[in-house]
């Protein structure tokens, strides 16, 4: 546990050399102020390196991750300006909501704390955590690249998921001194721990502290979220990822703050290297993005180059290997004919996918993600409300696409990863719920103001 701790505290230390380095953070009150959100910063541009590392046989232990948060923490504090920036919050918020915000958030906290003591003592028995996702981070631990039959050979399918949870549970392994899957777990719950600082932080100043912890309070105890993720597999954390880099680009669009268009740019780039559809939820998002950005598009062009850059090392190594992906071919996504010939699975894709994402299971995160995005369209906050719904159609859409074209019969798929794919949807969209009715809140709060100096 240690090892694994001390690793984790490296992961902090990156995160925190990089706020200045990247502009998040580019004086000392900005600083204190986003230090919150150093941990998950740091956790997916740690895994955007060590992934790349894997790719040419190079090992992240630990005393390479000493050296590269020594130097990042360094170069990064160089770049904190003196003077700083006067920064408050942007809304008024009655004592109540605070008290409100920040009891949710314990009970949140409280939550992950249960999941902690279950994970160090859980496990790895699911067939893909093991067959999968297991057996990649353990070949990275024992061998230190992705150059060997693990990676290379069609026995080990599904071949083309990328490498950055494998190579950060390398890390662990390294940092702890042994594989062990059991352990490793905690891992996890560090990585929800992270979703909530990196949440909270880009929220806080924008949001009433009330529908940030609420929101965050039921994203966290929604029953496939703990659940999915004690499994080792992939898609929650691909789902944390991908709602940080929304919020991000949300913020980023409601207030023009560049800051926060870099931050969610990183998430969404780590998102793509997380599972093989996250380059499309990423890319969904920036999409999404485009007809309520047009004057900014040379930032956002910028921000979607970042994300091809991080993920086109991936992607060369899968096509010069020609590592094959056997559930679907990209390619028959683009033919009339092999669509035309397969249609009959797209009505039971859109209600499998469907059911699950009106599902009890996920409590009131999709009500209020369908009342949040009401309420930002009555305040007139358009573009924001545009983004969330575009990107929450492409998702879903995308998913039923990639069931549309999937080798695998439509009822066997829906049941072996129905209730998986849809996780980054539904996250996604909840994590968007207090940014829009924040957005709302807001031109209240504006229109009373106005009504009271008359």
């Amino acid at each position: 546990m240690t090892g694994l701790l001390l690793a984790n505290a490296l992961f902090f230390a990156i995160g925190a050399g990089l706020l200045p380095l990247l502009r998040i953070a580019p004086d000392r009150i900005a600083l204190l102020e986003r230090l919150p959100l150093a941990y998950p910063i740091g956790v997916a541009a740690t895994g955007i390196i060590a992934a790349h590392l894997a790719l040419i046989d190079v090992p992240l232990g630990l005393v390479e991750l000493v050296v590269l948060a020594a130097v990042i923490l360094f170069l990064g504090l160089r770049r904190v300006r003196g003077a700083s920036t006067s920064y408050r919050l942007l809304l008024a918020e009655p004592l109540w909501g605070r008290l409100v915000g920040a009891g949710a958030l314990a009970i949140a906290l409280v939550l992950l704390a249960q999941a902690w003591t279950t994970y160090e003592i859980r496990p790895l028995l699911e067939w893909d955590g093991w067959a999968i996702w297991g057996t990649k981070s353990r070949a990275l631990y024992e061998f230190g690249g992705a150059t060997g039959p693990v990676f290379t050979s069609d026995v080990y399918l599904p071949l083309q998921h990328p490498l950055l949870l494998p190579s950060l549970d390398a890390i662990d392994f390294r940092a702890m001194g042994t594989y062990d899957p059991t352990l490793v777990h905690v891992q996890l719950a560090l990585l929800a721990f992270g979703f909530l600082l990196g949440f909270v932080s880009l929220l806080r100043d924008r949001v009433p502290l009330a529908l940030v912890g609420a929101s965050a309070l039921a994203v966290v105890s929604a029953e496939p979220v703990l659940k999915q993720l004690s499994t080792s597999l992939a898609d929650v954390p691909l789902a944390f990822f991908v709602a940080l880099g929304l919020v991000g680009a949300g913020r980023w669009l409601a207030s023009g703050e560049r800051w926060a268009l870099v931050a969610g740019t990183l998430f969404l780039g780590a998102a793509a290297l997380t599972k093989s559809e996250g380059l499309f939820f990423a890319l969904a998002a920036l999409l999404a993005l485009a007809p309520f950005a047009w004057s900014k598009r040379l930032e956002l062009g910028l921000a979607t180059g970042a994300v091809v850059a991080i993920v086109l090392p991936w992607r060369l190594f899968v096509s010069l290997r020609d590592l094959p992906l056997v559930e679907y071919r990209f390619r028959d996504a683009v033919s009339p004919g092999y669509l035309s010939d397969h249609a009959d699975r797209v009505g039971p894709a859109v209600g499998g996918l469907g059911g699950e994402l009106f599902s009890g299971e996920w409590g009131l995160l999709v009500p209020l993600f369908i009342a949040a995005v009401a309420a930002a369209v009555l305040a007139r906050h358009y573009a924001l409300a545009g983004f969330a719904v575009l990107w929450t159609a492409l998702a879903f859409g995308g998913l039923v696409l990639v069931y549309w074209i999937s080798t695998i019969p439509i009822d066997l798929a829906l049941v072996w990863s129905g209730n998986r794919t849809i996780v980054t949807v539904v996250v996604g969209a909840a994590a968007l719920a207090p940014l829009l009715a924040g957005a709302a809140w807001e031109r209240r709060a504006t229109r009373a103001e106005a009504a009271g100096t008359r």
